[in-house]
């Protein structure tokens, strides 16, 4: 069985014990890699992407609540898997395709 890592251990490893190639192309160094690592931290901060690229900055999209039979549920979560996504992706496309299908004009 595999230990699991923690943050520590990656933080320690990136530290410490990381060995880069001496003629990498793509391994950062110094204050480019700092750069790098603060503008990736920067956007993690920022939060979720927002689902509405029409939305002012900070806006929430409104949140839904729908029951499902227990087979449309499995076969949503089926195709998510399947798809590699997750069960929220598919339903929000399933309702967008809905509604684009179905807009009262």
């Amino acid at each position: 069985m595999t230990k699991k890592k923690t943050y520590e251990d990656a933080a320690r490893w990136a530290e410490d014990d990381m060995v880069l190639p001496e003629n990498s192309k793509t391994a950062r160094r110094g204050s480019a890699a700092a750069e790098v690592g603060r503008a990736l931290l920067a956007r993690a901060h920022a939060g979720r992407p927002s689902l509405d690229p029409h939305a002012e900055p900070g806006t929430e999209s409104p949140r839904r609540q729908v029951r499902l039979p227990i087979a449309v549920s499995e076969q949503v979560d089926a195709i998510a898997q399947a798809q590699g996504r997750r069960a929220a992706e598919v339903m929000r496309e399933a309702i967008t395709l809905y509604v684009k299908d179905n807009a009262i004009r």
